[in-house]
């Protein structure tokens, strides 16, 4: 798949090399050899096109090229990459995906002189699986960050011992993937892979900048250790400061879980290069404490619930789908659901909390995804089973109604697309460009209902 890549690369230093503007996102560029295919682009803003640069691909899970661009450009101007997001690749097969990958990245060599040791891969959700999966098939990454996901559900893609990039996995602590992420970063250790796994406050988004910029550090300390830059003490201790108070603030919080995890992080990244005989004592004293080894027992029944639940939910849709049919009409769900709410989401434990707040996005991304996937390959029957559980979780949730409306429409069921629009726009949906922008509505469009809608609502 990516042996065409491979020999391209060798080429760059005389490849055309193309002329943009710098500091700027600069949406919608056309992939030569491809049919409309684009991606967005940023260049910092001491890129020197005679040089050869660091570059990192971008695959947003919905091909949003500028947004997955942004939260990457504080990092680039610090480090000096390029960023370069497709405006294609989206949740979907891998084999489509990958196909566009290749072109984008043919395309990007072929026009820029790019380091070939500093070719790194990025990704957010399905876009962070894509990312891992490019990295095991080709051998010319040097590193990933993966955000929101893991690996690949297909079992060839899954790092090995012969995979030797570096890892950077970021994951909100309320995102449905979280208990997934950390596994992966236990996984990458079994499999002798150098991997940090950055865990903060937040859902299922792409991760805030300052997350990333860490994750960039991290990149570069690999680099150093890896020879393939030049090592840098200045940046070395600076990034060793930043990690240390960001330790030290948490102990002087009483966090003193989260307090180790990031002294334990220092030692781990920053051993190399300095001597921390002092963390490595204070380390070993705060795992001696009452209040760390509580906090290490609960977060173990945690994820052992957590884990106990998804799967009895997992077990349960599978059923249910299977059969294209609730044979109770979602009495067992909407107990189950009700359960959920009171006993975890409403409850005064921040653990609890935020494990009832990940098995509710997980059930949401479970009905919403497999519905997709259905709307792809024409099973209506599955499809609308899964619309209708979809609105037992949240019968008046706007984006709910909206993607379901994207997807009946695809599916040619005009009725259907209509009800949910409006109940879409009835329940608070705003952006009404995207409604008039929607590749699944054009045929929609042209039916006055959606544009009396538009008009009643915009």
């Amino acid at each position: 798949m990516f042996l065409l890549i491979a020999l391209i690369l060798p080429q760059t230093g005389s490849s055309q090399i193309t002329k943009h503007r710098q500091g700027q996102i600069l949406d919608s560029l056309p992939v030569t050899v491809s049919t409309g295919e684009t991606f967005a682009l940023y260049l910092p803003k001491d890129h020197d096109p005679k040089n050869s640069s660091s570059v990192l691909f971008i695959f947003d899970p919905a091909g949003r090229g500028s947004k997955g661009i942004q939260p990457f450009i504080g990092g680039a101007e610090q480090y000096n990459y390029i960023l370069i997001c497709s405006n294609n690749s989206r949740n979907g097969p891998y084999e489509t995906g990958l196909g566009i990958a290749e072109r984008l990245m043919n395309h990007v060599f072929s026009h820029f002189k790019i380091d070939e040791q500093r070719i790194y891969i990025a990704g957010f959700s399905g876009g962070s699986r894509l990312a891992a999966t490019i990295a095991i098939l080709s051998d010319m990454v040097q590193g990933v960050i993966g955000c929101g996901a893991g690996f690949s559900l297909n079992t060839n893609y899954i790092p090995s011992l012969k995979d030797s990039f570096s890892y950077a996995g970021l994951v909100g602590d309320r995102d449905m993937n979280y208990q997934e992420m950390l596994k992966a970063g236990r996984w990458l250790t079994t499999m002798k892979i150098e991997n940090e796994i950055y865990t903060y406050e937040d859902s299922h988004n792409w991760p805030p900048a300052e997350q990333l910029l860490r994750a960039f550090g991290w990149l570069e300390l690999q680099a150093y250790k890896k020879g393939i830059k030049e090592r840098d003490d200045i940046v070395i201790r600076r990034a060793f400061n930043d990690e240390i108070s960001a330790a030290r603030s948490l102990e002087n919080d009483g966090m003193i879980l989260d307090a180790v995890r990031e002294y334990e992080r220092s030692v781990r990244n920053f051993s190399a290069f300095l001597t921390l005989d002092t963390i490595t004592a204070k380390v070993s004293r705060l795992k001696k404490s009452n209040t760390y080894r509580q906090g290490l027992r609960e977060i173990g029944k945690v994820a052992r619930l957590e884990d106990t639940l998804s799967s009895r939910f997992g077990r349960r849709f599978s059923e249910e789908e299977s059969r294209a049919k609730s044979t109770d009409h979602f009495k067992w769900w909407k107990k189950e659901l009700k359960k959920l709410d009171e006993t975890y989401v409403g409850s005064d434990r921040n653990f609890l909390q935020k494990m009832g707040e990940r098995l509710r996005y997980q059930l949401f991304a479970l009905a919403i995804e497999s519905f997709e996937g259905h709307v792809r390959n024409n099973r209506k029957e599955k499809a609308r089973y899964c619309s209708e559980f979809l609105m037992v979780q949240g019968p008046d949730n706007p984006f709910f109604h909206f993607r379901l409306a994207l997807g009946f429409a695809r599916l040619g069921q005009k009725e259907e697309s209509l009800v949910h629009l409006e109940a879409a726009l009835i329940n608070g949906w705003k952006d009404i460009e995207r409604l008039h922008e929607a590749e699944e509505f054009r045929d929609l469009r042209k039916d006055p209902r959606f544009t009396h809608l538009l008009d009643k609502f915009g």
